[in-house]
């Protein structure tokens, strides 16, 4: 088994974070190149202003387009980051300069968050505070710590507030939005063991007709969707970064039968495991 490189933030500053602005002059000014899947032991959020830019993050390519926020988690595997025509913001963030109840907005879609379309108010305020952060970066002498953290930490309430507002926005009840944020810690945590709706609404003490009906007002998508989902993207992972065969990969994610492992996989990516594995090894 291969392990997964994790980038570090350390080894690009001491400052526990990274921000840039990119644009589309072709100058020092792009978004940082990220060459090979990996993760990375910090959080990522790109401001788009202008233009799109896409990521491949778990192995689905994210577009982020003209005021749109995204971010990816740390323990998300993401790769290919291009730009077309962007004007925008690259932020990186060590995990203990974030409060924790903003992280915890953050990482509340356990990594199935999208991108979230901003007022164009909204996005011309978050490019005020931060072309006043980068300017406090690039005083002469160099600002303050205490003062770039601080305004840091604003940006992060702005981009958690953004995040709140959007998971909230159309469910009509703070309880659906919980169970879906339980659901998908859950999956997390026994998608090897358990592969049954009904099995999560046991978890929750709920019926699956309720967590059917919390899991669509929410995300728009059934329950079997999002196990389905997650079964793919464990078995990509080990097809990428092991050297297992399809039926170690079966018996590691919990199937009995590889040979129906192997029928599941071909039917919900349209190409067997092995394609898979060397598309992803030799794209040419």
């Amino acid at each position: 088994m291969k392990n997964i490189p994790v980038h570090k933030l350390q080894d690009s500053t001491s400052r526990g974070y990274l921000l840039k602005p990119f644009t589309n002059k072709g100058t020092d000014d792009k978004p940082p190149a990220q060459p090979g899947a990996h993760r990375d032991d910090h959080y990522i959020f790109f401001i788009m202003l202008k233009g799109a830019g896409t990521a491949v993050v778990d192995f689905e390519e994210k577009t982020v387009r003209a005021n749109q926020l995204y971010y990816i988690l740390p323990e998300q595997i993401h790769y290919r980051i291009k730009a077309d025509k962007a004007n925008g913001w690259f932020i990186a963030a060590d995990p203990s300069l974030i409060d924790p109840a903003c992280r915890h907005a953050f990482d509340s879609w356990s990594g199935f968050q999208e991108p979230v379309t901003l007022s164009r108010s909204d996005a011309h305020h978050y490019n005020q505070l931060l072309s006043i952060l980068y300017s406090k970066m690039t005083d002469q002498p160099p600002g303050s710590l205490t003062v770039l953290h601080s305004l840091l930490r604003s940006f992060f309430e702005m981009a958690a507030d953004t995040v709140r507002v959007s998971g909230d926005a159309g469910t009509g009840s703070s309880r659906p939005a919980y169970l879906s944020l339980k659901f998908k810690k859950l999956l997390g945590e026994h998608i090897r063991q358990h592969k049954s709706p009904s099995d999560y609404a046991d978890m929750l003490h709920i019926s699956e007709p309720y967590l059917n009906e919390c899991l669509k007002k929410i995300t728009g998508s059934p329950v079997s969707f999002w196990i389905k989902y997650r079964i793919i993207i464990e078995a990509k992972r080990l097809l990428y970064f092991s050297d297992l065969n399809v039926k170690q990969i079966a018996d590691d994610l919990g199937f009995e039968n590889h040979s129906y492992f192997s029928r599941f996989f071909s039917k919900e990516t349209g190409m067997t495991a092995l394609t898979f594995r060397k598309k992803l090894k030799d794209p040419s």
